[in-house]
């Protein structure tokens, strides 16, 4: 990945009207860092770039998606860990879907069941959720990148997107190659 200059950030805020001050308010960043980031005096971290850059291309790029917010499935059927099996089994396949997320009591993820995870244990259908359940099932935070998303669902199922440490979404593999569908080449 190509790392922009502070003179390229500069050209393409101003080909979009925005002003610093506009900017900082779209990004989070303060306007005295984008000036420094724009004049190059200062070595801005990755983080404050992408910020930066993540702002003004959701700007440049309206009807694209950017971040799994984007992308996420918002309707959820969620189980608890005390759950049936059986329950987990109606629910997938009355719902037709391949993961259901486990939250707590206090809606945070605790895991995830999926097609996979009730073969792995021997497609049995008596006992709880949490038994059954991946616990290790991964958690992202709602802005993280559609590129990233990417990455991380080469090696995974599903990934369960907070806000606040409470669960908003799922993204899973279809959801990605859906959104795939509406990226330019």
């Amino acid at each position: 990945m190509e790392i922009p200059s502070g003179k390229q950030l500069k050209r393409c805020r101003k080909s979009l009207g925005l002003t610093q001050s506009k900017l900082s308010e779209l990004c989070g960043v303060g306007q005295s860092v984008i000036a420094k980031v724009e004049n190059e005096s200062v070595d801005a971290r990755a983080s404050t770039l992408k910020k930066i850059v993540d702002a003004l291309n959701r700007l440049e790029y309206p009807d694209q998606p950017h971040t799994v917010s984007d992308i996420m499935v918002e309707e959820l059927i969620a189980l608890s860990a005390e759950d049936t099996i059986q329950s987990a089994i109606d629910k997938m396949i009355g719902g037709s879907v391949s993961q259901l997320p486990v939250v707590s009591s206090r809606g945070s993820p605790i895991g995830l069941i999926s097609e996979a995870s009730l073969l792995t244990h021997g497609a049995q259908t008596t006992g709880s959720v949490r038994s059954v359940m991946q616990a290790n099932a991964v958690v992202i935070n709602h802005d993280l990148s559609i590129t990233e998303a990417r990455e991380l669902l080469t090696s995974e199922e599903a990934l369960l997107v907070t806000k606040n440490g409470r669960l908003i979404g799922l993204v899973s593999r279809i959801d990605m190659v859906r959104a795939l569908r509406n990226v330019p080449n």
